[in-house]
């Protein structure tokens, strides 16, 4: 009986995870290989001006290297890592460029750049759907203490 309660149990904690690993892994690939567009991007309900896209490289998550993305504005990039994390209810993004990225693309380069920079966190996922994603955070390396959000929508 004590042997059929441990596997009972072992079972239980194994769909739990395999549950977890499931919606990070759907969440990563339904995001993946795909360019989003930035429809919301406010801090404290204040609107940016320049609405980036958002590419998101082909990645597994399960491969060891970092999910790579690119934070477009017209002609301007920088470059980013990101994933899902905790069942898929946070996501990470976080900027990998710096004023030199900018290459002598001027003023509109390096904004786009820290563009990129101040609105790298974690953010609380809202909504996860197909074509619609919307994150949250009041952490955003260039917003501290206040409210961010983000929503993007595939193109």
């Amino acid at each position: 009986m004590k042997q059929k309660t441990i596997f009972a149990s072992l079972a239980v904690v194994m769909l739990l995870v395999l549950g977890a690993c499931n919606k990070t892994k759907q969440a990563s690939e339904r995001i993946s290989g795909a360019t989003w567009k930035v429809t919301t991007l406010t801090v404290n309900g204040v609107a940016e001006e320049h609405m980036p896209n958002l590419t998101f490289e082909d990645c597994d998550i399960y491969g060891g290297a970092s999910c790579k993305g690119d934070w477009k504005y017209e002609s301007y990039h920088a470059h980013f890592i990101w994933q899902f994390r905790e069942k898929a209810d946070k996501f990470e993004l976080s900027n990998q460029s710096d004023l030199e990225d900018a290459h002598g693309g001027g003023h509109e380069a390096e904004e786009n750049i820290i563009q990129c920079q101040n609105f790298s966190g974690v953010y609380e996922v809202k909504e996860r759907k197909k074509d619609v994603m919307e994150f949250t955070t009041t952490n955003a390396v260039g917003f501290p203490g206040q409210t961010v959000v983000m929503k993007l929508e595939k193109m």
